[in-house]
């Protein structure tokens, strides 16, 4: 269709008796210099300046119709930059250049003064008489007009020149037509740039207020915005996720009752976020299933155009907006589940072994009273013997508590796994997470300090072989490990259950065995079969000197 509007226009330049070899091949040349190039600016201005040259006009100008009618964009060459500077305001579409946007027609005038529309030049405006302009139409519809004033090499314009500017001005629409083409594309790919770039931020760690800003600053970017926000109200509470610039807060907010894109007088939502000149702006919305929760807010000082491409853009960036707020949302539940079950874990450790070892401690204790009381005199090795094992319950009561009151001052999800005492207790929290015992666990001695990373690997070894062992085979009701360091690390991991046969064979003790001897330890395990009512159970204990680790 293009292209035999284009021939159309040359079949007139020969019937108005035009069959110069020379003209035609300079406007065939005119009209390959329009076509050439993507960029639309560079392609208008080199229109302009090839209309110029093809009917010897000096001056002239092509206007870019807006949406409401009005210029929107106006090019022009012939007026020196001298001339620019005391001409103020350039056309805005009114008078003659207004009337003349909605005609589809080329229109020859010889005085400009004496049209009925003319309303004058603004001062300083060069003196132009003669007129000429012809409509850039693109599919149908019209882009913008052509301006040529000022007939150089004659009085006025000719026949001639209408048909060789309707030439030019087909070309024109066909070079316009794909530089818009090329343009939105061009938009389209950057904005998918950007949605691709920050979708992908969530799922790598990166921080929710980071992603939004970030977000922020590639939209103002794209659209030449004065200040882009992205604020959500949620149970009547607006917060500021993500902006441009300095930080302000949403004072006096009101949420926008709006389901698209929407351009607003600035102001309207929060005066607190209008800066900088701002006079309008643009509301996309934030979605999910219950509807709206928060928007993206751009403020400009001009009301902005939004092409298709750049509507679609937009909706894509408020999508990955909402998925990151839902995600950061499911992420912080997920975290407090976490702190919830951990703080189960602590207080079923803490029923399950200290309180039942104060128990247990309280009744050794009631008994020697109760002989005190009677004034009977018992034996005093078993006294010993009774407040040697009391002591030692204490004692390790005491280490119980000190490993509950660390898991307390650690925030679950962000472990610090460098340190030996958090490795030891994810391992035995990893392990026993579906077993019917929770073993308990206890430090002895700066084991964070004093343990060199290279005997990580083994310590690891040794609690996961000994460990499953006691929690698969032991058939034990409580299992117990225990973690200490001073000249010797020792790790060791006790059952009361049924004991080792001698008939059973574990290869991985063999590891451990051998483990022990390339640090120069020693890996011991003592086992006693469980036989009626008499308790039996197992000791595993491996121990390296720490000057050797």
């Amino acid at each position: 269709m293009r292209d035999s509007g284009l021939r159309d226009a040359l079949d007139a330049v020969a019937r108005h008796g035009a069959d110069d070899p020379s003209l035609m091949r300079d406007l065939l040349e005119a009209v390959l210099v329009v076509g050439q190039g993507l960029d639309l600016d560079d392609a208008l201005q080199r229109i302009v300046e090839v209309a110029v040259g093809v009917v010897d006009a000096r001056y002239g100008a092509l206007g870019v119709r807006g949406p409401d009618g009005d210029l929107r964009a106006f090019v022009y060459t012939g007026i020196t930059p001298a001339q620019r500077a005391q001409m103020g305001h350039l056309p805005v579409g009114r008078g003659v250049l207004g009337v003349l946007m909605d005609d589809p027609h080329i229109l020859r005038i010889p005085d400009l003064a004496q049209h009925p529309a003319s309303v004058g030049f603004p001062p300083n405006h060069p003196p132009m008489t003669t007129f000429l302009g012809a409509p850039v139409i693109i599919r149908g519809s019209i882009f913008g007009r052509l301006y040529l004033t000022e007939k150089r090499s004659a009085g006025e314009f000719t026949e001639l020149d209408e048909t060789l500017i309707a030439v030019l001005a087909v070309a024109a629409g066909i070079a316009v037509d794909n530089s818009q083409l090329f343009e939105r594309a061009r938009t389209r790919h950057r904005w998918m740039q950007v949605v691709a770039r920050r979708g992908s931020e969530p799922l790598a760690g990166i921080a929710l207020s980071d992603t939004m800003s970030r977000l922020c600053d590639d939209v103002a970017e794209l659209v030449g915005a004065v200040d882009v926000f992205i604020v959500t109200d949620e149970a009547g509470e607006a917060q500021i996720r993500g902006h441009t610039g300095a930080a302000t807060d949403p004072e006096s907010f009101d949420s926008p009752a709006v389901t698209s894109l929407t351009v607003q007088p600035a102001g309207e939502i929060s005066p607190t976020l209008v800066r900088r000149g701002a006079l309008w702006t643009t509301v996309q919305p934030l979605q999910r299933a219950a509807g709206a929760f928060g928007w993206i807010l751009i403020t400009h000082r001009d009301r902005p155009h939004w092409e298709p491409e750049e509507k679609a853009g937009l909706a894509g960036v408020a999508e990955v907006a909402s998925l990151a707020v839902v995600y950061a949302e499911q992420q912080q539940v997920a975290r407090d589940l976490e702190v919830l079950e951990d703080r189960h874990r602590i207080a079923r450790d803490l029923h399950d072994h200290v309180i039942q070892r104060l128990f247990a401690v309280g009744m050794s204790v009631q008994t020697l009273l109760a002989h005190a009381a009677a004034g009977t005199d018992p034996d005093p090795d078993q006294v010993n013997e009774r407040l040697v094992q009391i002591s030692t319950d204490l004692d390790r009561t005491i280490a119980q508590i000190r490993t509950s009151i660390f898991d307390l001052q650690t925030i679950p999800g962000q472990h610090d796994t460098s340190t030996l005492r958090r490795r030891v207790l994810d391992i035995v929290s990893e392990l026993s997470v579906h077993a019917p015992i929770s073993p308990s666990v206890s430090f002895e001695g700066p084991v964070d300090t004093v343990v060199p990373e290279s005997l990580g690997p083994h310590i690891d070894a040794v609690l996961r072989e000994g460990l499953s062992n006691a929690l698969r085979h032991a058939h034990a009701e409580h299992i117990g490990v225990s973690v200490s360091a001073d000249d010797v690390l020792t790790v060791e991991i006790t059952d009361d259950g049924v004991g080792i046969g001698t008939d059973v064979t574990y290869r991985g003790l063999d590891n451990l065995t051998r483990r022990a001897d390339e640090c120069d330890g020693n890996f011991t395990v003592v086992t006693t079969p469980r036989r009626g009512r008499h308790p039996g159970g197992t000791t595993l204990t491996w121990s390296v000197p720490l000057a050797a680790g």
